[in-house]
This record gives structure tokens, C-alpha cells and sequence, in this order.
């Protein structure tokens, strides 16, 4: 099997440091209770390669996995169980001001939902099939841009590039670079009618409102990565599972408890 993006076996970073550095990131994103506003919003905008980063690593996931089906049971399931986390740490555990949203704190969802848009579009059908299945797949996509699902308004667009690119690191790149044009089409129209001219105020509002064009900070981050198994890949390969969850929890039952 051919690697999933060529040339890159030099590069710094392998996968296990790739997820630590992305986990490391996650954290600061949802630090913003106890920080001030203006540094979770220098926080929020780079930290949009998380999302990213990990959509990435799973369409790469989908290329190698012996088993696509055991890799979509894998994502659903923790979604399903992230999804009841929630529920109950908002019934019995969190305050309602730190109530988290059953689905819309669940990158799992969106990751499994993208996964299975993946392997509607690279399916091994015969053709006529093959045709039918990546037009179910564009329109799970189309549904995706409903903001129902946490990010999946770009995380999907962005999946679907990644497989249909990832033999062509120059293609891939200058499709990322056309997505975030049109996001900022889209988003800094309403980002920059903020009615002042305080550039700390137009600051706030594009990282609060425009602040999905910032995932085009994954482009330099890839340029490192090398897509290579770490040393530690087999011990490491459901800590973001349990990660996720749990600092996400362990973050809103602290400001729960701390923050008025």
C-alpha cells in the first residue's frame, strides 16, 4: 500500500508526537474560564488545527486500517459514550452555565459521520454503484454545513479534500487555501460589523465569529509531520478516546465548581 501522503518520511514529526502536540492544543481551546477573554481568544485562534488535525489523522487512519468497519464502530461508539457523558454531567454533576451540549461538544460524532463520507466517496463499487454512493456522500456533506454537528461545517469539506488530494501535497494544500477563502467570504462580512472601530473589539469578533478561516494553520503544521508510527503508536492509540472526554469534563466540572 503506497503511503498515504509521498515524501514526507523525513519530516520531524511522526504521529505520536503529532497527537500529543494537537492534545496540547485541545486543552488551551477550552481553558477560557479561567484566562482572560482577549488570550482565550489569541488561544482560540490557534488552536483551530485541532479539529483539523485530528480529521486529518483519521482520514490517514482510513487509509491503512485493516478494517474500515471496526474503525467506524470505534468512532460511533465513543461518540455514543461521549454523548451519555454528557447528559449525565450536565443531570447530576455541572451547574447550568456549564452545561455542556449533548452533541455539540462530541468531535467524535463529527469525525465518525466525515469518516463514513470518506468511505461512501472511496468505496470499491463498480462504477454505477461507485457513482451512486459518493452522491450519498456529497449530500452527507451538504447536511454537514447545518451547524449541528460540532465543526463539521468545515471538517467534512476539509475530509473530503484530504482523501481526494493526499497524493498531491501542492493540489492539497491550494484546496485548503480555496476552503478558507470561501469561509472568509462567508464569516468576516459578519465578523467586521462589530459597530466599533477598537481594533481590540474587531480582534474579539473575528476570533469569536470568523475564527474557522484559522484552520489553515494546518498547512504549515503538516509540512512537519511525517505521517510515520511513532515508537509508542500501540500504548498511545486510545489516549486522544480517553483524553477528550475527560479533560473536557474534568475542565467544566472545575469551573463549576470554581467559577461564578
Amino acid at each position: 500500500m503506497r503511503q498515504f501522503t509521498p515524501s514526507i518520511t523525513h519530516k520531524a514529526m511522526n504521529r505520536d508526537i503529532f497527537k500529543l502536540l494537537l492534545m496540547g492544543l485541545m486543552v488551551l481551546d477550552h481553558i477560557n474560564y479561567f484566562i482572560s477573554p482577549y488570550l482565550a481568544d489569541i488561544f482560540h485562534i490557534i488552536t483551530r488545527v485541532v479539529a483539523v488535525g485530528f480529521a486529518y489523522l483519521v482520514v490517514e487512519g482510513l487509509h491503512y486500517t485493516h478494517s474500515r468497519k471496526d474503525y467506524l464502530i470505534r468512532l460511533g461508539g465513543w461518540g455514543i459514550f461521549m454523548a451519555v457523558g454528557n447528559y449525565l454531567m450536565n443531570l447530576f454533576v455541572l451547574r447550568k452555565d456549564y452545561a455542556m451540549s449533548i452533541i455539540g461538544d462530541n468531535i467524535f460524532l463529527t469525525l465518525f459521520v466525515g469518516a463514513v463520507i470518506i468511505c461512501l466517496w472511496d468505496n470499491h463499487q463498480e462504477q454505477k454503484k461507485k457513482q451512486l454512493l459518493r452522491v450519498v456522500s456529497i449530500i452527507l456533506l451538504l447536511i454537514g454545513i447545518m451547524p449541528v454537528l460540532e465543526g463539521s461545517f468545515i471538517i467534512f469539506p476539509f475530509m473530503l479534500i484530504t482523501q481526494v488530494t493526499h497524493q498531491n501535497i501542492k493540489k492539497r494544500n491550494l484546496s485548503y487555501l480555496a476552503l478558507m477563502i470561501v469561509m472568509a467570504v462567508i464569516e468576516l462580512p459578519m465578523a467586521l460589523t462589530v459597530g466599533t472601530t477598537d481594533p481590540l473589539m474587531i480582534f474579539d469578533s473575528i476570533a469569536m465569529n470568523a475564527s474557522d478561516i484559522f484552520f489553515i494553520l494546518i498547512i504549515p503544521l503538516l509540512t512537519f509531520y511525517s505521517g510515520r508510527l511513532g515508537k509508542y503508536d500501540s500504548k498511545l492509540k486510545y489516549v486522544f478516546y480517553l483524553f477528550y472526554p475527560l479533560h473536557l469534563w474534568v475542565i467544566h466540572l472545575l469551573a463549576s465548581l470554581f467559577c461564578h
